[in-house]
């Protein structure tokens, strides 16, 4: 491990508070429903013996396409999807994920009766089997969590702060699962951490989404014959799509902390495994370490959007200020000129530069970075070098689930890197975080954003991303897509991409080349990439809990999550 990573400079102090900048119209307008896809719907049954219970709804987007499938025993189950999202009856809950396996996971415990807190928490401890390249024990990740009843909505932050060594990261994701679970929970904790003790102990197939993972890092994973042991074959390839892949350290790991709680995690004798096994190859991490960390739980930041807040994490989780910035921006700019957008994005990009720490934290107030007298004198700035948004950490994995009552969850989870440190602490599964560093490696992009109203309780917009600050910026393209210009979230997510570096170069996904005439002709240099960030979203112009058949729901078609949906009968 290199001796680059050092400790992340303290978190600000400064309250995020809310903020009072108009951005829109003074009420949201609502779009008319769609025309229906031609699709099939995929049904699977919710729980097995549920009978009459909540049927449940599965569409997979993988890159280009819809596949879906009718499961056997359900020949009535039909309905049609609208943008992406499942019109149902009374609908019970939905989750979008990156990884299909854990996506079902949150699709059993909305079944089982869970809120969408149970299915996000679940959804986690699955994505630790399933993407443990991104949402590893090891790691971390920060969620917006809001509530109809409550008439809330909160922060966790549970990111991989450096351990006091400087070397490796703080495992936070425990810790923060559990303060999620103990505010807003329904169901018990060992109910939501089994499914992924039994995923590792067992086996399962390895996923398209995971294996585009597995096949990214390529030979680092062969440098460690424990994680050579776990992710290679025994000539040595990595695996691939539908290969089998089991992991029985991890397993062990996840029941005792199913058995055990968080406590047996930060404080017991897993703990003390865990710091053990970490020194034994270098890596300082301490049971003082474990036992110090901490999910801080606080009020978003938030800007009025409408008659409503639009609400995000504060830094160090720096994304959600950019994703702030670019929707004030949007309500400046004319969206349907590539040039104009092109500057703002660049302008926003070089003044991030000046407010932002490496480690994520803000030189200002989040509330002074998103006044629309802020992000005006940002747009169109520059800087004489590329910006480091281009090189920060892109691995991270996000997911949205939300119920009929009115509760919603947005989380991103990272492990600093690709694949973390690419070490496992031996006899416990999990792979070691870096702390973060000046090369990139870290959380700042991190960034859940949600539309929503503390005072009536209703939720409108829920968005979770990966792919460093170009995800930032997709979220708050999308927003403006289905909010000001009523796009389905089908066609909205589709939208060409772009982003800068803040020195004037303009990176232009392949879909959206029809508009790098327009920005190289303001005087930008344009260079055409692929894919630009990876967003799962859902948006419900009517509100839940009011109307929660109204949602649309998606994943990004540039991964290969997946959308799963849970109806009463």
């Amino acid at each position: 491990m290199s001796s680059a990573y050092h400790t992340l400079p303290a978190r600000s102090r400064v309250a995020p508070g809310r903020l009072r900048q108009p951005v829109g119209r003074e009420k949201p307008r609502f779009p008319a429903r769609f025309g229906t896809l031609l699709l099939t719907a995929a049904l699977l049954p919710a729980m097995s013996g549920c009978g009459s219970g909540p049927r449940a709804t599965v569409a997979q987007t993988s890159n280009d396409r819809l596949q879906s499938t009718r499961a056997a025993g359900n020949p009535q189950d039909t309905g049609p999807f609208n943008g992406g999202g499942w019109f149902g009856s009374e609908i019970r809950g939905s989750a979008v994920v990156d990884e299909p396996r854990a996506a079902l996971i949150a699709r059993d415990v909305l079944a089982a009766g869970g809120n969408a807190a149970d299915a996000a928490v679940a959804a986690y401890f699955a994505l630790s089997v399933t993407m443990p390249s991104a949402a590893g024990l090891g790691g971390g990740g920060v969620c917006l969590v809001h509530d109809a009843d409550k008439k809330t909505t909160d922060v966790f932050d549970f990111l991989p702060r450096a351990a006091k060594g400087g070397l490796v990261a703080v495992p936070g994701s425990v810790r923060g699962m559990a303060a999620i679970n103990a505010r807003y929970g329904r169901l018990p904790w060992t109910q939501l951490v089994s499914p992924a003790a039994t995923l590792a102990s067992t086996g399962t197939a390895v996923s398209r989404a995971f294996a585009t993972e597995l096949a990214s890092a390529g030979s680092r994973l062969s440098e460690d014959p424990q994680m050579a042991a776990i992710f290679a074959k025994g000539d040595g390839t990595l695996l691939g799509e539908s290969d089998n892949i089991r992991q029985v350290d991890l397993g062990a790991t996840l029941e005792r902390i199913r058995a055990g709680g968080v406590n047996e995690f930060y404080s017991g004798q897993l703990g003390r495994a865990l710091s053990d096994a970490a020194q034994a190859i270098g890596a300082p991490l301490t049971i003082e370490d474990l036992r110090a960390a901490k999910a801080v739980v606080y009020p978003p930041a938030s800007m009025e959007v409408g008659d409503q807040e639009f609400f995000f994490p504060a830094p160090p989780s720096a994304g959600g200020v950019l994703v702030a910035q670019m929707v004030t921006a949007l309500d400046a700019i004319d969206a349907g000129k590539p040039a104009e957008v092109a500057k703002a994005i660049n302008g926003l990009i070089a003044d991030r530069q000046g407010w932002m720490n490496p480690g994520g934290d803000a030189t200002k107030p989040a509330g002074d970075l998103v006044t629309g007298a802020h992000v005006k004198a940002a747009l169109g700035g520059t800087v004489a070098a590329a910006g480091h948004a281009i090189s920060e950490n892109p691995s991270a994995t996000g997911l949205v689930t939300m119920d009929g009552n009115g509760q919603g969850v947005a989380c991103e989870f990272t492990m600093n890197a690709p694949f973390g440190a690419v070490r496992i602490a031996s006899g416990t599964g999990i792979i070691l975080a870096p702390a973060p560093n000046d090369q990139g490696a870290g959380f700042s992009a991190l960034g859940p954003v949600m539309l929503a109203s503390n005072n009536s309780g209703r939720l409108y917009f829920l968005a979770a991303g990966s792919g460093g600050p170009s995800a930032d910026i997709a979220k708050a393209m999308l927003f403006d897509a289905v909010y000001r210009r009523e796009l389905p979230i089908e066609k909205a997510m589709q939208d060409g991409r772009m982003f800068a570096d803040g020195a004037g170069t303009i990176y232009v996904e392949k879909s959206a080349a029809d508009s790098q005439s327009a920005i190289a002709g303001a005087g930008l240099k344009v260079e055409e990439v692929d894919k630009l960030g990876r967003v799962n979203a859902i948006y419900c112009p009517k509100s839940t809990p009011d109307d929660p058949d109204s949602c649309q729901l998606r994943n990004d078609y540039r991964g290969s999550g997946l959308v799963t949906t849970v109806n009463n009968q």
